[in-house]
């Protein structure tokens, strides 16, 4: 039968999921696959848990729908509790959206509602990096660094990605992290200077860089200098955890890990863990005291904002992790991975820089160790390899901008077991290793 559902490759041909099991995936011809990546670092406690299943059928035989303007909910009042108990410092407040890319385009919307608020409405720009991700709507993609899905939008995009990354393997100043003082974080200084301070409503950043760069993680004390900057100008700061947040890695947020308190942060992917479509905006008591002084309203939201059918499983996703002490689990299982992917790099010479937290892992492949070039963008390895691992039964996936499209991310359930990443780092060595030999034979 002919398809009428648009695929990513119009072209392609993907084979039908069937079903899955906690870190497995099964297809209508049964065959089988780890989830070695969440799906897009979504799935976090993994599939078929029937205990949220459960809480879907009860929630939608209560209530299933509110507009928000109407009513509110006690799903979604208790979602809200919850998410900002867990989160750092006074970010006592939360907005729920449907996604990662409209939670970074509220942030913006909130940023530059806080400053009218504020009686300083001239301060309308967001900076960011030149290597980073937010998200596909327009607001979002504005403020990402990635070339690649920036590029059929030209001149509808604003120009905010302006500060390079910290990128410790390909440093843009050409540094050592054990001898750098921390330049990368002394950027964005120099940003919100060039721009002008008076202008610059926030700076965004995810505190590992996820889809645009294959996880990097930036130098001790990055995240804290750069809170530091932004007090000093006047400049909100919004923390994008919406691949870190809510256990990925062994946290409930890197920024709480690391002793910063963002102005805002974003969450999504693991909210939910992929059950329903569900993100969130968590806003620090300042931010809400100006709008409650000022006009008293909030930034328009979107017609499922605070859902309570989505804010009820996303309750249980929160139980389920805590009730089976799952953060506990991705530090033990994470240290098992490394260890797997690290012995992987001494064995296969194009494999390096391996990179990550928790359950969340990344790597690139080079020509030559020594002199770190990427293979040639135009065969686009991640992609190739992505291939391969699939071949394998394997999930993984691609990262990097062009000419940089040489990196992988690693990112399976938080749920894993230990016998399940010996298969995943089974599967993920035979596809490393076809890799491998093309690389070396160009």
């Amino acid at each position: 039968m002919t398809s009428s559902l648009i695929k990513q490759s119009v072209t392609g041909n993907y084979p039908t999921i069937a079903s899955g099991r906690g870190v497995w995936l099964y297809d209508d011809e049964g065959r089988e696959y780890i989830d070695g990546s969440s799906g897009a670092m979504t799935a976090n406690i993994g599939h078929g848990v029937a205990d949220i299943g459960k809480v879907m059928q009860s929630q939608s035989d209560t209530i299933a729908f509110t507009f928000r303007t109407q009513f509110t909910n006690e799903p979604a009042e208790a979602l809200a509790n919850r998410l900002t108990a867990i989160a750092p410092g006074d970010v006592n407040y939360a907005f729920f959206v449907n996604s990662g890319s409209e939670a970074s385009e509220h942030a913006m919307r909130v940023a530059l509602h806080v400053w009218r608020e504020r009686g300083q409405p001239g301060k309308t720009k967001v900076l960011g990096r030149k290597r980073s991700y937010h998200g596909m709507t327009m607001g979002a993609l504005s403020m990402s660094g990635h070339d690649a899905r920036r590029e059929d939008y030209g001149p509808l995009l604003h120009p905010f990605p302006v500060v390079p990354p910290a990128y410790c393997y390909r440093c843009p100043w050409g540094l050592e992290p054990s001898s750098c003082n921390l330049e990368c974080a002394s950027a964005w200084e120099k940003a919100i200077q060039d721009a002008g301070p008076d202008t610059v409503a926030a700076v965004i950043a995810e505190p590992i860089v996820g889809a645009a760069g294959g996880v990097l993680m930036p130098p001790e004390g990055y995240l804290r200098q750069l809170r530091e900057i932004c007090d000093r100008y006047n400049v909100l700061m919004i923390m994008d955890e919406v691949i870190t947040g809510l256990g990925r890695t062994g946290d409930w947020f890197v920024s709480g890990r690391e002793g910063v308190v963002p102005d805002i942060i974003l969450t999504g992917k693991g909210t939910s863990a992929g059950y329903t479509p569900l993100a969130a905006v968590l806003l620090r008591e300042p931010l809400v005291t100006s709008m409650r002084e000022g006009s008293g309203q909030a930034p328009f939201g979107h017609t499922f904002s605070g859902n309570p059918l989505s804010s009820a499983v996303c309750l249980a996703v929160l139980d389920y992790l805590e009730e089976n002490e799952v953060l506990a689990n991705v530090i033990s299982r994470g240290e098992e991975l490394a260890a797997g992917l690290q012995a992987l790099s001494q064995r296969f010479p194009t494999m390096v820089d391996v990179r990550g937290r928790g359950l969340l892992w990344g790597f690139e492949f080079v020509k030559d160790r020594a002199d770190r070039e990427a293979p040639d963008s135009d065969g686009n390895i991640s992609a190739a390899f992505v291939k391969e691992c699939f071949n394998a039964g394997l999930i993984v996936y691609p990262a990097g901008i062009p000419p940089l499209n040489n990196a992988t991310i690693i990112a399976p359930p938080l749920t894993i077991t230990s016998e399940e990443v010996e298969e995943l780092l089974r599967r993920l060595t035979g596809a490393i290793q076809k890799i491998d030999s093309q690389i070396l034979e160009r």
